[in-house]
């Protein structure tokens, strides 16, 4: 028995020695969670090489640079348009001040086609009471507010004619 029980002392010796190492082992392990969150990298950027970033730019760039140039190219043809279309308003308007002042010389209004010279023409025929100049004034009044009229309507069927052309155009392109 002896022998058996120097075996028990040292199986009782190696079992102690293991519950230390277990309390020793738990209190390193116990830590553990808190040190893999600490020490795990999060990525809260996603790194994108030089390589990779002028080809989505050069991609960008094809793919809005032709309709930038198309919508340049349509605006500049939109403001040539807008151009001649002034150019034609203000000959029309010339064109028509030059006949309602050959209409006035024709008629004996005195004065012609400047605002000071038919606003004195107006004070005229109230301070001398003349009937025939101040019915040459009524007239033109009508005149210029019947100018003012159909140049409305002309601009608004030029705008109708635009309108159908584009509606035309539009048509054709869809069937085409």
């Amino acid at each position: 028995m002896n022998a058996l029980s120097g075996c028990v002392a040292s199986l009782t010796l190696s079992t102690e020695t293991l519950q230390t190492t277990i309390q020793v082992l738990d209190a390193a392990v116990a830590d553990y969670p808190r040190l893999a969150k600490v020490l795990s990298s999060h990525r809260h950027f996603e790194l994108v090489s030089q390589s990779d970033l002028q080809t989505a730019q050069s991609l960008l760039s094809s793919t809005i640079a032709p309709e930038a140039d198309r919508l340049l190219k349509e605006t500049e043809k939109h403001i040539h348009r807008l151009e001649l279309k002034e150019r034609k308003l203000i000959a029309d308007a010339e064109l028509l001040e030059t006949r309602i002042a050959n209409s006035l010389k024709k008629s004996g209004v005195p004065g012609g086609s400047s605002g000071q010279k038919t606003a004195a023409a107006a004070a005229i025929p109230a301070a001398s009471g003349n009937e025939d100049e101040a019915m040459n004034v009524e007239k033109l009044k009508k005149l210029k507010a019947q100018r003012q009229r159909l140049a409305y309507a002309v601009e608004r069927l030029e705008l109708e004619k635009r309108q159908k052309e584009m509606q035309l155009k539009k048509n054709m392109s869809y069937g085409a």
